[in-house]
């Protein structure tokens, strides 16, 4: 396999990789935070579904959740409404009002009720999207689709997943994107977010692992000439701490992929459920990719990001991704972000700049602006530069 012989050929990235994720202390003791507790089913009180993300623990520091029942049943729904403005290369164009998506999740879990560990169980999540970005919802898709069961050993643990499920790759790994203004590179370096396979991962000492063996169509799809898509995901928790003074949590990752995949170019913007419209041979290439992510918290600030290279076909390809949040007081974040990404003619390329402000009015509602500075330089001898500047207010509700 491709990964594996560069791996095993480079010893200074794997020695690299391995430093990276064990080169720090782990503390011994969880977080206080209360959004970080495991959730106690109340009776009459609804607990909170876990993030739709490709890993069930996000936050590794987090513990799971303790089950006082052995049948337990979650449900959650979301609400994305939007007002953009959009000007590009000096030629307005108004964007409008739209409606994004509309997602429903439902979870079951069975659990021992006497450990309050979680044995098994599914997830099956929908989502009522808008292809035209109008307020019309046209489409239902399904996006999450999968079940799993959970081994538990001394020392270790296992969950097989089967079904349709988030990449275990990058920060998509850990970061719920699919209702964000804000989206990190997946889009245009992996051109799918979801796909159809079977994924086992789990917990050994302080290093969480996942590793998926996928068809790399995306997900809804049928196509019998997919050829499999393998990935791996290795992440840690550290503690940054000096004696009694901690500055902060930083969760790191690195990430390997290799197998075809969509192509991708300016155009690419997957919508909400992740599906793809890459339908003929000739719309995916061969993709090796190494990802390297991590978030950090600190007090009223929260900054993540991710570093991802690697080749479609032999052309070498590059991009990052960088965010950080700041609740300068209760309920008001300020935002900012950057995105590059390399294409593999050079020097097509597509970098992007933003700043916004979030206000919370409730703990289930979020308030987000965001203007948004983007080139995209194409390849060829007649460079024409195109630029595009973006406006975005978001109303989100969770239900």
């Amino acid at each position: 396999m491709p990964i594996l012989r560069c791996l095993l050929s480079n010893r200074v990235l794997f020695a690299l990789l391995c430093s990276t994720l064990g080169g720090a202390t782990l503390a011994q003791t969880s977080p206080t935070s209360p959004e970080r507790q495991p959730s106690q089913p109340i009776p009459g009180v609804r607990p909170q579904i876990p993030p739709s993300t490709a890993t069930r623990r996000p936050d590794l520091y987090a513990p799971l959740p303790f089950y006082t029942r052995r049948d337990n049943f979650f449900f959650q729904g979301s609400a994305d409404l939007r007002y953009r403005t959009l000007t590009t290369s000096g030629n307005p164009e108004t964007i409008g009002t739209y409606v994004p998506a509309v997602r429903f999740t439902a979870e079951y879990i069975r659990a021992n009720p006497t450990t309050g560990d979680e044995r098994g169980g599914g997830r099956i999540q929908f989502l009522w999207e808008s292809d035209e970005r109008g307020t019309r919802l046209n489409r239902l898709r399904l996006s999450e689709a999968y079940g799993f069961y959970r081994f538990l050993f001394p020392g270790v643990s296992a969950t097989v997943r089967a079904g349709q499920f988030v990449l275990p790759f990058g920060l998509i790994a850990v970061y719920d994107t699919p209702l964000q203004p804000i989206q990190p590179l997946y889009e245009r370096a992996l051109g799918l977010r979801l796909d159809v396979g079977v994924m086992l991962e789990g917990d050994y000492g302080p290093y969480h692992y996942a590793a998926s063996l996928t068809r790399g169509t995306g997900p809804n799809r049928q196509d019998e000439d997919s050829s499999g898509v393998l990935t791996f995901r290795l992440s840690r928790v550290i503690f940054a701490q000096i004696g009694k003074w901690r500055f902060g949590e930083l969760q790191v990752g690195g990430s390997l992929l290799s197998g075809r995949l969509p192509v991708t170019d300016f155009s690419t913007e997957l919508p909400p459920s992740g599906f793809t419209g890459a339908n003929t041979a000739d719309a995916y290439i061969k993709k090796t990719r190494f990802a390297a992510d991590a978030i950090y918290t600190y007090g009223p600030f929260l900054g993540r990001g991710e570093i991802i290279f690697g080749s479609d076909d032999d052309e070498p390809v590059w991009g990052y991704f960088t965010e950080g949040n700041y609740t300068f007081i209760p309920r008001w974040t300020a935002v900012a972000y950057g995105r590059r990404w390399n294409f593999p003619q050079k020097p097509e390329r597509a970098q992007t700049f933003g700043i916004g402000l979030n206000y919370n009015p409730a703990k289930d509602w979020v308030i987000r602006s965001l203007f948004e500075y983007e080139e995209q330089i194409p390849a060829g001898t007649d460079i024409n530069r195109s630029v595009i500047r973006r406006f975005t207010i978001q109303t989100r509700v969770n239900f």
